[in-house]
């Protein structure tokens, strides 16, 4: 590597959202102020939710509280993916039964439709560019992961979603000499995430959607109405949707149900004709079939966005600094891309940073409420895939709100976690352990070790070790949130 990696964490796609943009920050919420709904999390699931309500329901008051700006969190920070679920179709229909799968993957291809839809119709210039996501093994152990996932595609009128691809067709349009073989998931898209991110926060302002940023939740008071507490005032809404990302797991009902994993992002100089003469430069999403996963894509003006999920973990359900500013993990995915395009080695890294993700261990996100009446809904366990997701996770929260009873309110998803991590301390120090293994094991496959595959299939297992649902001890009933009131966040 010619030059130093940037260490100030600064976020490419932030950067480039907010440079020459004419916009007031939304103030900070001083005092107490009423809503119909009261929504905490401005990134892409709180502004999906909102604009859902206000578009089906003009009159309803919502107000939006932020802990910094709007896409601060995963939604302006992430790799730029936005795919559907027929890629786990198999372990869905395994999960949720055959109907409910094959519905819930059409609906997340849809999701991937609304935001294009969306998006036209409010000018937002997220560059969306519709070219699938190809995933691809780098090592002999990952060739034909994907294959149980194609075939229930098949099996199901589904095969257009998810085709395979030889090694040379991969090589050719990445030019990157490690692909071994690969798979196409059409229902795939790339776009400029944290454009998307300020553009959703602009159309709910304009849809009427009061936004107070700089306002954490600090309590929320579960009784009826509930409260949202906050350092400069309070919200009390008939209604409370949390959309908070991988801080949910600060809530003790949904400690145990999510983990928060630090995924790390560089990005490189624009490289011109040397990046943009690839096929894959026109939007592709590129990945790897690792359990630690390398994403990446090219930006329009020739960066390479490059990234590496299963990084550290959040320990009690903390979001500590090591899960947005992970230097020593920049270093080593500069070391991977480099692996990845040697002929790309001199390229100086102008953007490097970190965000956290909120791991479940289910197939897919749930929705759930809970509160004196149920009237505090919640939604999470995107598990690094929430991009397109979160557009269909913000209707079925804004039907829930507003109690429209259909299909999407009621989604398969909506019966809340289903399935927790081991209490902590045990949670911590063995999820740390188990991602040490990954990364030693992976490791050494990327350099050519053929290790047993039955290893992989083993720390999969220790990854996925879940605590029966009847044994979570935070599932509170409405009795006892009563008897205890307010609850520190």
């Amino acid at each position: 590597m010619s030059k130093a990696i940037p260490t100030n964490g600064t976020v490419y796609w932030l950067d480039e959202a907010m440079a020459g943009i004419d916009e007031q920050a939304c103030p900070p919420l001083a005092g107490h102020i009423n809503a119909d709904v009261c929504i905490v999390g401005g990134g892409y699931l709180g502004l999906w939710t909102a604009i859902e309500i206000l578009e089906r329901s003009p009159d309803t008051s919502v107000v939006l509280l932020e802990a910094e700006g709007c896409g601060f969190g995963a939604s302006g920070r992430n790799g730029g993916w936005m795919t559907g679920w027929h890629d786990g179709l198999d372990a869905i229909i395994a999960e949720y039964g055959l109907d409910d799968a094959l519905w819930l993957a059409e609906r997340s291809a849809w999701a991937i439709d609304r935001v294009a839809d969306f998006s036209k119709e409010y000018g937002i210039d997220c560059r969306l560019r519709r070219y699938g996501a190809t995933k691809v093994a780098v090592t002999p152990v990952q060739v034909g992961k994907w294959k149980s996932a194609m075939q229930a595609c098949r099996d199901h009128g589904r095969g257009d979603f998810y085709n395979e691809v030889g090694a040379e067709d991969v090589r050719r349009r990445t030019g990157s000499p490690l692909p071994l073989q690969g798979a196409v998931q059409t229902d795939g898209a790339t776009i400029q995430p944290a454009m998307l991110a300020r553009g959703l926060r602009r159309a709910a302002l304009q849809l009427g959607a009061q936004i107070f940023e700089g306002t954490p939740m600090i309590g929320l008071d579960r009784g009826t109405p509930p409260q949202v507490q906050t350092m400069g005032g309070a919200v009390t809404a008939n209604q409370v949707v949390l959309a908070t990302g991988a801080w949910i797991a600060g809530l003790p009902e949904l400690r145990r149900a999510v983990v928060p994993v630090g995924s790390s992002i560089v990005a490189t100089e624009p490289l011109g004709d040397r990046l943009l003469g690839r096929e894959f430069a026109r939007g592709d999403a590129f990945g790897d079939q690792r359990l630690s996963v390398h994403y990446m894509q090219v930006t329009t003006d020739g960066r390479l966005i490059f990234g590496r999920g299963g990084g550290k973990i959040g320990r009690a359900g903390r979001i500590h600094p090591s899960l947005l500013h992970d230097a020593p993990a920049w270093s080593s995915i500069v070391e991977d891309l480099h692996r990845w395009f040697p002929d790309l080695a001199d390229a100086r890294i102008t953007h490097a940073w970190t965000g956290p993700v909120d791991r479940a261990q289910s197939p897919l996100p749930f929705v759930g409420s809970f509160g004196d009446n149920g009237n505090i809904h919640y939604a999470g366990g995107f598990s690094g895939n929430g991009v397109g997701p979160a557009a269909y996770l913000g209707r079925v929260l804004g039907k829930v709100a507003l109690g429209v009873d259909d299909e999407d309110a009621r989604s398969p998803l909506t019966g809340g976690p289903r399935a927790y991590l081991p209490p902590e301390p045990f949670r911590y120090f063995g999820g740390t352990l188990v991602r040490a293994s990954v990364e030693y094991v992976e490791e050494m496959q990327d350099n050519g070790h053929l290790l047993n595959g039955r290893i992989n299939k083993t720390l999969r297992k220790l990854i996925g070790i879940t605590t029966p649902r009847h044994l979570e001890p935070r599932l509170r009933k409405a009795t006892s949130d009563k008897a205890k009131g307010t609850a520190r966040v």
